[in-house]
């Protein structure tokens, strides 16, 4: 029976499992090893899992995949995460991560860790959309949905207040959403609703790992969308079911996010 070491950790509740293999590159597990070890009851459960390898052009490459065994494009708390801890392992405060959407630059100021997303892209080909649309806002039944990618798709759809956000059934509504063909890779959906305090709730139906309690992407993605639609400033903090992040859009149109990671348990993961 073979077994690995990993690391458990969560940022706002959104929990990963880490496995480092940046001494010794070596083969992906399979995707029915990396199902079971994101299974809640037959294996370490998380919403996704992150493998470290070595990289000659930054200090580490991250291989991300969600739960259900399929790779993510894209996840802003999952890298804050690995960041916070090669950060510690290798006594730095900056780091450069390498993943499947390019080299994300990290560093930790107090106790936050930050990571530049990069550029959002609203081009229909590179979200990806089915089709060319005429505006940036589609409408599926009554949800107008602002569509865009960080990295990986996002739908983000705006509520008049908290009490409308807090009645729609999102896992109903993502499902739909993301089966719908206008999305040939699946989206992250996004429900949210300018606060009082003129922060923003958040809440998101994951693509492969659903019903989450935070998504940094799906930040980034939400603040950008409240902003090119008049909600929002540049900056402004995203209140998640986990708890609070920091996204600045930045003038270059980089996207910075923000917020607290934590170290959870260590262990060895046993499989056949």
């Amino acid at each position: 029976m073979k077994n690995f070491e990993f690391i458990k950790m969560h940022g706002l509740g959104n929990d990963f499992v880490i496995i480092d293999h940046s001494k010794n590159s070596l083969e992906l597990p399979q995707k029915e090893i990396i199902k079971k070890i994101g299974s809640r009851r037959f294996g370490i459960g998380c919403d996704q899992i992150l493998i470290i390898n070595s990289d000659s052009q930054s200090n580490a490459k991250v291989t991300i995949f969600n739960n259900d065994g399929s790779e993510a494009g894209a996840c802003g708390n999952g890298v804050r995460c690995v960041a916070s801890y090669l950060m510690k392992k290798q006594n730095k405060n900056k780091i450069k991560i390498q993943t499947i959407s390019g080299i994300l630059q990290c560093w930790i100021e107090d106790k936050n860790c930050f990571v530049n997303m990069g550029k959002p892209s609203f081009k229909w080909s590179e979200i990806p959309l089915a089709k060319e649309f005429q505006t940036q806002i589609i409408k599926i039944d009554e949800f107008e949905l602002f569509c865009m990618s960080m990295g990986n798709p996002h739908a983000v759809i705006f509520f008049k207040d908290l009490n409308e956000l807090n009645k729609i059934d999102i896992e109903k509504i993502g499902i739909k959403i993301q089966n719908s063909d206008i999305f040939p890779e699946s989206v992250n959906v996004e429900f949210a609703t300018i606060l009082e305090d003129n922060s923003i709730r958040m809440k998101v139906w994951e693509r492969g790992a659903g019903r989450t309690l935070a998504c940094g992407s799906g930040a980034c993605a939400t603040l950008v969308a409240a902003n090119k639609q008049g909600l929002s400033l540049r900056k402004n903090d995203i209140i998640l079911d986990g708890g609070k992040l920091t996204i600045n859009w930045l003038e270059n149109d980089d996207v910075i996010m923000s917020g607290e990671v934590n170290l959870v348990f260590k262990g060895n993961f046993y499989c056949d």
